[in-house]
């Protein structure tokens, strides 16, 4: 992480759509865990892009598989795809990721989709919305690793394609950035992916963060009562202490109104509630700030607004 101003960016949100709780998953094979490290298929649903699931067989891993098990029969309309190994963009590199996929439902229909081969999340709208209890995916074809040649999927998301839960963003803006480096990207969206070590940072190289802001754009009037929000890097708490994290901020609504908000000092979710104002957008400008023992940076790793 380093310290460069950016100006203002403004980056598309994902569809609008209901995330499906994933019962368990299950896998094909699995690579053994090694110093330490293990790859096993339940951390496709940990909720962190750092952890993988890697295939362990002979070969590329062309034919390897995981299964979701929805814990029952869910409308599933979305499938979010990590490919690869999200450690690091070297490490993205490095192993196989799926070039294209097969989702085999529980009733025995299928669908297939391509990935392209970078380190972004990708969405795969399936035809119709598909009533089923399970999910299987399966890789069919590979990007090729530079260094190994096991085939690694990061994380899974399965959404239902209906509205609810917390607000639907159309867009997100804010006053910096920093940079993509060896670790990932720092985008606004990323407060929005439902994955904890996946985060935006400001990038105001003469500040600590605070007066710095990040805007959600709802595409329309909606009332919003809650905030929930990972504030600082969601890692763990020792990658937590290392940036900046907010200890209070302000809530400007599409009408001009303020609503002042504070945060408590750690990294786990948490839920900031204020009366209930309907409004097309809110920007969130950071006061007091928590100075990092490393970076001074200021990071976010999740915000969402609940109704």
């Amino acid at each position: 992480m380093t310290s460069l101003g950016l100006a203002m960016l403004v980056l598309t949100a994902p569809a609008d759509a209901g995330k499906i709780k994933i019962a368990a998953v299950s896998a094909s094979s699995t690579y053994p865990t090694e110093e330490g490290i293990s790859y096993a298929a339940k951390q496709l649903i940990d909720g962190k892009q750092a952890t993988s699931w890697v295939e362990g067989e002979t070969g590329s891993g062309l034919g390897s598989w995981v299964q979701l098990d929805l814990g029952g029969d869910k409308s599933v309309k979305e499938i979010k795809i990590w490919a690869g190994l999200w450690y690091s963009y070297d490490y993205h590199q490095r192993a196989n990721r799926p070039k294209e996929v097969e989702f085999t439902f529980s009733d025995g229909s299928t669908e297939k989709f391509m990935l392209g081969d970078e380190m972004k999340p990708q969405v795969f709208t399936l035809s119709k919305a598909k009533t089923t209890s399970t999910i299987k995916v399966k890789v069919r074809a590979i990007h090729n690793g530079n260094t190994w040649l096991d085939t690694a999927i990061s994380e899974i998301q399965v959404f239902d394609g209906e509205a609810g839960g917390p607000v639907a963003v159309k867009a997100f803006s804010a006053s910096s950035q920093l940079p993509d480096d060896d670790d990932g990207s720092y985008v606004p969206v990323n407060v929005n992916d439902g994955i904890s070590d996946s985060m935006w940072c400001e990038a105001n190289k003469d500040g600590d963060g605070n007066g710095e802001w990040i805007e959600f754009d709802f595409g329309g009037t909606t009332s919003v009562s809650q905030l929930a929000i990972i504030n600082g890097i969601g890692t763990s708490m020792g990658i937590y202490m290392k940036a900046n994290h907010p200890k209070a901020g302000t809530l400007t609504f599409s009408d001009g109104s303020t609503q002042a908000v504070t945060f408590k000092p750690f990294f786990l979710p948490q839920k900031v509630s204020f009366p209930a104002h309907a409004t097309s957008s809110v920007r969130l400008t950071f006061g007091e700030v928590i100075a990092g023992k490393e970076f001074n940076d200021l990071c976010i790793s999740e915000a969402h607004f609940l109704p």
